[in-house]
């Protein structure tokens, strides 16, 4: 093998390994944008930067201080960041290429039933939460199982005030309602803002840890909410809901991954 052979070879590995460093923290910034995750990386970095300023300018004892904190600066990012660290490691594992080209149709006749019944209950202010399972089970967070056909009717009734079901969330999958009174789990996230109910948290916290899309229902106001990828968008009306609900579940095009990243509702 030739000098030359060997420095394009050279050439080529160190520039594919700098690629590949570049994309991981871009996904990174990309992940913790807008988030407290973000202002608690610029302290680190701060912090960084004054520790190698200590040392240029002859600050003794503020080098030594900060050279033992940042002894354990892997640790201490492990900890502040271990929601951020879990939910993209979840991610990367539903989409090992970071993209997705499987082009999945929505279920019309799913849809239709969906938007009926929250329509209905929108009127009535009566609340609901909806977990639309998609290529990721639902089935770990406990409820108690029905196994249905999906209809309107079916989901008017488990959200009736009567119903010993209705404080609980309900698992759709395809044309079925698989269970009722489901536990998911809630978002403590601080910038999510005190309007939000522990409905809306916890359709934002199960679209953060899957790829499920979650319908709610405000028992207060009788808004509509759809939570996704982490994002909770306001359906302006129940008209509304269908378009919204084919679009979630309709990926037509290449979609990158979203980690931990919230809307305002």
């Amino acid at each position: 093998m030739t000098d030359s052979t060997i420095q394009n070879f050279r050439f080529f590995s160190d520039s594919l390994d700098i690629l590949i460093v570049a994309i991981i923290f871009f996904y990174v910034l990309k992940a913790i944008e807008g988030t407290r995750s973000s202002q608690i990386l610029v302290g680190l970095v701060a912090m960084a930067v004054l520790y190698f300023a200590s040392r240029k300018w002859g600050f003794f004892t503020l080098n030594w201080v900060l050279t033992h904190f940042l002894g354990f600066a892997i640790l201490i990012i492990i900890i502040l960041f271990q929601d951020d660290i879990r939910r993209g490691l979840a991610n990367i594992g539903k989409k090992p290429l970071l993209f997705s080209f499987v082009k999945h149709a929505a279920n019309e006749a799913m849809i239709e039933e969906l938007a009926d019944a929250c329509s209905f209950l929108s009127s009535r202010k009566t609340g609901a939460l909806i977990a639309i399972e998609r290529q990721e089970s639902l089935r770990v967070f406990p409820g108690r199982p029905i196994n249905a056909s999906l209809s309107s009717e079916m989901l008017i009734t488990i959200f009736n005030p009567a119903s010993p079901l209705h404080d609980g969330g309900v698992i759709v999958k395809d044309d079925v309602i698989v269970s009722a009174g489901c536990f998911f789990p809630i978002s403590t996230d601080l910038e999510l803002g005190t309007e939000l109910g522990t409905r809306h948290r916890a359709a934002i916290e199960l679209s953060r840890e899957t790829d499920a899309v979650v319908v709610i229902v405000s028992e207060e106001t009788g808004k509509i909410s759809l939570a996704a990828d982490g994002e909770l968008k306001r359906i302006a009306n129940d008209r509304l809901l269908k378009p919204s609900l084919v679009s979630e579940l309709s990926t037509e095009s290449l979609s990158s991954i979203k980690v931990g990243q919230t809307g305002k509702a």
